[in-house]
């Protein structure tokens, strides 16, 4: 069983569904690093952006870290990061950390940008797309901010808000 299996299993009596995203722009080589699509709640806590529906969602595997996996969600137009890590305390077996860009940042400000330019009726049709691409890119620096970061005593770089969640 592959960890991606291994993953759906665990994850399957919380009401996670995993679904392949066939991607013809899949620029990885790494046969291993699987994107997937995940309907699930999103966690629950008293912060309303939080809680707001993904417009978009994004998980994967980690290529870095054995056995940690994220999930990439754009709520109210700014980027959320859930890291799963596994731990050996507790009756979960791993610990959640949600990792955001703080609201000057400017991974924060890449969404506002592409949403309140008015232009072209072909740059409407595209800004789906571009934003998916943003998502993914605003996902790959709230990671590399989070690992430079000391989860253990919760001290991160200035540009990401980090809280654990489980």
């Amino acid at each position: 069983m592959n960890l991606d299996e291994q993953l759906a299993e665990i994850l399957s009596p919380l009401g996670v569904v995993l679904e392949t995203a066939a991607r013809e722009d899949d620029h990885r080589s790494s046969a291993s690093h699987t994107d997937l699509l995940m309907s699930a709640p999103v966690s629950a806590t008293n912060d309303l952006e939080v809680l707001g529906t993904p417009e978009a969602s994004l998980f994967q595997t980690s290529r870095e870290h054995y056995g940690v996996f994220y999930r990439l969600d754009l709520v109210a137009g700014r980027p959320q990061l859930r890291v799963f890590v596994p731990d050996d305390e507790g009756s979960l077996k791993m610990r959640c950390f949600l990792v955001r860009p703080i609201i000057d940042s400017p991974i924060a400000q890449w969404f506002s940008a592409t949403r309140h330019h008015d232009g072209s009726p072909a740059y409407l049709e595209t800004r789906d797309v571009t934003e998916q691409h943003l998502l993914f890119a605003a996902g790959e620096s709230l990671k590399r901010l989070f690992w430079s970061g000391d989860p253990d005593a919760m001290r991160f770089p200035a540009e990401v808000l980090v809280s654990q969640l489980v």
